[in-house]
Order: structure tokens, then sequence, then C-alpha cells
């Protein structure tokens, strides 16, 4: 079975793939902004699932750092919470796709 396949059902625009990566969150509210470790737990070219000892509300705008990227630098996105369970957040990617060209991302 692979990893990337759709579940029976599934509608989803990307595949996801199963990753296990630390992250820095950070999340910018009126009184600075907090940094917080989590961990990534799958990500497609839309958004990425985490989990993260934090209270974050559906709608909050965070930055995602992957600390352990190849290239030797932390890799920065913008992204949205659209879904919570628990500590669990579905993030979706904040990304212009006109500049970066669509079909890179399929």
């Amino acid at each position: 079975m692979a990893f990337d396949q759709h579940p029976a059902g599934d509608k989803r625009r990307w595949a996801r793939r199963l990753i296990d990566v630390p992250v820095r969150v950070i999340a910018d509210d009126l009184t600075g902004a907090d940094v917080i470790l989590g961990h990534g737990t799958k990500i497609s070219a839309g958004g990425i699932c985490l989990f993260a000892l934090a209270n974050f509300a559906i709608g909050t705008r965070l930055d995602i750092e992957l600390i352990d990227s190849p290239r030797g630098t932390p890799i920065r996105v913008r992204g949205i919470v659209r879904n919570r369970l628990v500590y669990l957040y579905g993030v979706e990617f904040l990304i212009d796709r006109r500049t970066i060209g669509y079909e890179s991302l399929d």
C-alpha cells in the first residue's frame, strides 16, 4: 500500500505525504510573537498537518519553519489554521501560486 494514495471517497486536491519533521510555529498576536516547537506529520502542496502544544484558533495566521531541511537552513512558509483536533492542526499554506508556477505544486 502506498502512503500517498487517497483513501476511497477522499476528495483532496493534493496527495498527502507522511513526514516526521520538527517544526517551529511562529504566531503573531498583539503582545508579540510566540515561538512554539512542534512536529509535522503530513504534508501536501496545499498545507501541513502538525502537532503543537498550543491553543491556536481556526483562522489564526502562522509562520511555520521546517527545521530539518536538506538545505541545512529552515524553510519558512506562511499559513492559516483551517481545522483543529486537540493539538493537531491542519494548516493551509498561503502561497501566491501565480508567482511560483501552479503546475509545480501538483
